[in-house]
């Protein structure tokens, strides 16, 4: 292995490829709200090496290094890395365009195996899939949703074979769909819409019961994207829109065709970077810096879940990818491509905190990235069972990104967790 170690990890066995299992020491989580400033960079381990928050106390694993290439990343927050039941997972690495690959993984060792490139062949149309936004389904875990022209495939990961799931030719022509959604139960699907010329021209929402299509034009201040909630039922829209009185979003009752329109200043304060569960979001409020939780039923209404209070520093990425409503994952990250980050409290941490305003929360990591542009983000998404965290970061701000691991530690959200969905 490269470098240095924590002394609490026992290297165990060699786990093949580079990959070891290792045994640490019992430590309690930190639940509490002082500020702790990250110590020196810790030394890191070879892709598949498994090492410890030196403050948070968290077990977190390498995924890829210098030997993968670089530049590699998760795609985002609410996009999942893990699959249906954290066999495998999705990433990303940046190598002149986007290209895609799964890796197994094998929870209850906590270690990856089983590299391998995906998505790397156009669709039967003759289409090249977009990767960024390829879901997981939500029920089988070898499937892969992804998008080619206006065609909506299901990919197998283990044949490597796609099936057409739905041709939108008839409602987009030969556009294309962009930033795919999905209900948990595969069962309804939302894009936004491109014509031939990658212009965006609206959004679109498929219900696979009924085969359904519902094609909304553009937002007359320009679109910027749209989310379908894990129930179906609501599309969020979010309108491009912003200044005092503006509507910034739209939030649309996929069946009953009502619609509710989202100011982004006063009264509503409309839900900005956030992430949709069951019938609710919960979204950044741009103007009092605080994160809302709102029911998609009656959105007007909404309650604080995090008050950042007057740290206007940081910018923040919500994952609700984990089946139990009660937890979000947070993502706080402030924009210095030198490190160069004064200390304050959950200053480019990821943590889980309750979504009931209790703001009871377990810090889980400093995930070390110095964010320069985008993709240096740490965009962490939670797996499904709220077990594991997937992010990115180039670690001090190396010139490259690697991918990450890390254990939530599982028993909290573990004692309330509810199954919701298939």
């Amino acid at each position: 292995m490269r470098g240095s170690i924590p002394a609490t990890i026992i290297l165990l066995a060699s786990a093949g490829a580079g990959h070891s299992q290792v045994l640490m020491e019992p430590c309690s989580p930190r639940t509490d709200r002082e500020v702790h400033q990250p110590p020196a960079l810790p030394e890191l381990p070879s892709a598949g090496g498994v090492f410890r928050d030196p403050t948070f106390c968290t077990s977190i694993l390498r995924v890829t290094d210098e030997r993968d290439g670089r530049y590699f990343q998760t795609a985002y927050s609410y996009w999942p890395t893990f699959n249906r039941d954290s066999s495998r997972i999705y990433l990303l690495q940046d190598d002149d365009g986007l290209r895609a690959w799964t890796y197994e993984f094998d929870a209850r060792r906590f270690r990856v195996s089983g590299k391998g490139a995906v998505l790397d062949a156009p669709a039967p149309n003759g289409e090249s899939p977009r990767t960024e936004d390829a879901i997981w389904s939500g029920t089988d875990p070898e499937v892969l949703y992804c998008h080619a022209g206006p065609g909506l495939w299901a990919y197998d990961v283990t044949t490597r074979a796609y099936a057409l799931v739905r041709d939108f030719s008839a409602e987009i022509g030969d556009g294309h769909l962009r930033q795919m959604s999905r209900s948990v139960d595969d069962g309804v699907f939302a894009f936004t819409t491109l014509n031939r010329r990658f212009r965006v021209t609206g959004s679109l929402v498929w219900r696979r019961s009924d085969n359904r299509v519902i094609v909304r034009p553009d937002e007359p201040e320009g679109l910027d994207e749209v989310q379908i909630d894990k129930s179906g039922r609501y599309l969020v829209i979010k309108t491009g829109g912003a200044g005092d009185g503006a509507i910034q979003v739209r939030v649309l009752d996929v069946e009953t065709g009502a619609v509710a329109e989202l100011t982004d200043g006063p009264p509503d304060y409309a839900p900005g970077h956030g992430d949709c569960g069951f019938g609710t979001i919960i979204g950044y409020d741009n103007w009092l810096n605080r994160l809302r939780s709102r029911r998609l039923s009656d959105p007007h209404s909404r309650k604080t879940v995090f008050n950042l209070g007057d740290d206007w520093t940081q910018d923040i990425h919500v994952s609700l990818l984990g089946d139990d409503p009660a937890w979000m994952l947070l993502s706080l990250y402030t924009q210095s491509a030198d490190c160069d980050v004064p200390a304050g409290l959950f200053r480019d941490e990821i943590l889980l905190m309750r979504t009931d305003g209790s703001e009871e929360v377990r810090r889980l990591a400093h995930h070390r990235s110095c964010v320069g542009e985008y993709w240096d983000s740490p965009r962490a998404n939670l797996s499904r069972d709220g077990r594991f965290a997937a992010f990115t970061s180039n670690w001090g701000g190396a010139d490259r990104r690697d991918v990450f691991i890390l254990r939530t530690g599982g028993d909290v959200p573990a004692q309330s967790l509810r199954r919701v969905g298939p």
